[in-house]
């Protein structure tokens, strides 16, 4: 077996077992803790954010180190695919999810987080904290809907056997 296959075995493996955690993980997220949080704002987020380490415990499943430790399999397998006809548009498709929801998570999601979550959504008015809180789970939601769409790339991917030159791997 060829290099190229055994790092696509890996790579393919490793991606799809990092992605179904973050679904699995998130789903939880969206159905279990985010209506803790955010049932009554400002009162439901001082309270939850106020009187518990969920912020700082949270890094340990969706924080940057495990952003990096799902994208870079996806980055190896669009090396390791590109020539196939069949992966290269899934593999796009999934790179550009991926990389949307990686921006779109640094750049907005995370500087709310700060506010409501890091600072229980001291400082703002009871307005503000609950118009933070809508856009937050509206953020939540989108993220994960563009997340769910390259999950399912993913899978199709994981289906369909790598081809080309020497290769023969499934």
């Amino acid at each position: 077996m060829k290099l190229r296959n055994i790092l696509w075995k890996v790579c393919i493996w490793w991606a799809v077992l990092g992605w179904s955690i973050w679904v699995g993980g998130t789903v939880f997220h969206m159905v279990v803790i985010v209506p803790l949080w955010s049932a009554s704002p400002p009162e439901s987020v001082r309270a939850f954010f106020g009187s518990t380490h969920f912020y700082h415990t949270v890094w340990n499943f969706f924080g940057p180190p495990w952003m990096i430790a799902r994208t870079l399999p996806l980055v190896l397998l669009l090396f390791l695919g590109w020539k196939s006809a069949s992966h290269r548009p899934l593999l796009l498709l999934i790179m550009v999810g991926t990389l949307f929801n990686l921006v779109y998570t640094l750049t907005y999601i995370y500087p709310i987080n700060d506010i409501l979550m890091g600072q229980a959504g001291d400082g703002g008015s009871p307005d503000e904290i609950r118009s933070m809180v809508d856009r937050w789970v509206f953020a939540d939601r989108l993220r994960f809907a563009i997340g769910a769409v390259a999950y399912i790339a993913l899978l199709r991917v994981f289906a369909i056997p790598l081809r080309g030159k020497g290769a023969n791997v499934s």
